[in-house]
């Protein structure tokens, strides 16, 4: 596509699962979409696909790959492996995207699968150890570790809430006998947590110092502020999320704080006419057959606020039938 003089029917700014299942949608309605692809998704350090039927316990990068090849034969599809700087729509309605070499792409409609970012908490050894031994969610990681001794899990960011940090810590216990709650020097939550612990639960409310691996044994250590340490099989932890609310309030999105941006379901469209969004960066529920399911909604809607296409050629970049025009927005009721 020559971004000089090609409009294509819509800019997907995301390259991972949201973005791929709506382009996917797209083209099967005869949609052109350019990708924007920064190739660094929120699950990168996670090597291996969960809750994804045909893809339990392969590469996650292998399933962007097969899905980057279906829709580049399709010929409907193009990747565009570059950031996005800045995105605006224009008084005719379409919209502008530039890219960060100043390179300037148009379309008729936008969808935003920009995703997350995880922030780590301040604690020695975190960083180097998430995904392999600490992790966020048991229904994506438990399985494995099913029949292990103790487990822990830390009770701040997200997971300082009894509630939050309560339902984590049972997840943990199908798969281990106990499970110490570590709440890091906050007094005020171990005390309530301590009056609601299942049977096989713990509160350890000394200061964090440091977690580890100790080469001689598996799993994770934790040490705490009097030099005392644990081994544990692993750690839950829920990092903090950040939603880049950059481009949103650009194209004028009304976003929700600690949240992402506010969308209308089942198709997920904006504040803002001809945008959509779809997967982490407007969901609480990050995992990856959510961002599909939203991206494959968000293609349908998309889909019927676009014009028909001339059937009679099977070119890759079909050609709008100028007759027909705009259809204008269908009352979306059905999927």
């Amino acid at each position: 596509m020559d971004p000089q003089t090609e409009v294509c029917d819509v800019i997907i700014i995301g390259g991972s699962y949201a973005g791929l299942s709506a382009a996917l949608t797209l083209y099967r309605a005869t949609h052109t979409c350019l990708i924007f692809d920064s190739g660094d998704p929120r699950n990168a350090l996670s090597t291996q696909t969960r809750l994804t039927p045909g893809w339990e316990n392969k590469d996650s990068q292998k399933l962007r790959e097969a899905s980057r090849i279906e829709l580049q034969n399709s010929g409907c599809v193009q990747f565009v492996e570059r950031t996005v700087q800045s995105a605006k729509k224009t008084p005719n309605g379409t919209f502008e995207i530039i890219d960060e070499e100043q390179v300037s792409w148009k379309s008729r409609k936008v969808l935003l699968a920009t995703g997350v970012k995880e922030t780590y908490p301040e604690i020695e050894g975190y960083a180097e150890n998430y995904s392999t031994s600490i992790y966020y969610c048991m229904f994506c990681f438990g399985y494995e570790l099913r029949g292990s001794s103790t487990a822990g899990l830390l009770a701040i960011g997200v997971l300082a809430n009894p509630t939050h940090a309560l339902t984590n810590a049972r997840d943990a216990q199908k798969f281990v006998e106990t499970v110490t709650i570590y709440t890091d020097a906050n007094p005020s939550l171990a005390a309530e947590l301590s009056e609601k612990l299942d049977e096989g639960m713990q509160v350890d409310d000394r200061k964090i110092r440091r977690l580890f691996k100790n080469q001689e044994t598996k799993g994770i250590h934790i040490e705490l502020e009097d030099g005392e340490q644990a081994a544990l099989a692993f750690i839950v932890h829920k990092p903090d999320l950040q939603v880049d609310t950059t481009l949103p309030a650009q194209l004028g999105c009304e976003c929700i704080p600690g949240f992402g941006i506010k969308v209308t379901p089942p198709f997920n469209s904006t504040s803002v006419d001809g945008v959509f969004a779809a997967g982490d960066c407007c969901s609480p529920l990050r995992m990856i057959p959510n961002a599909m399911s939203m991206g494959s909604f968000a293609g349908c809607g998309l889909a019927r606020e676009l014009p028909r296409r001339n059937h009679g050629s099977h070119s890759a970049l079909p050609v709008l039938e100028k007759s027909n025009g705009f259809v204008g927005q269908p009352a979306m009721v059905d999927y």
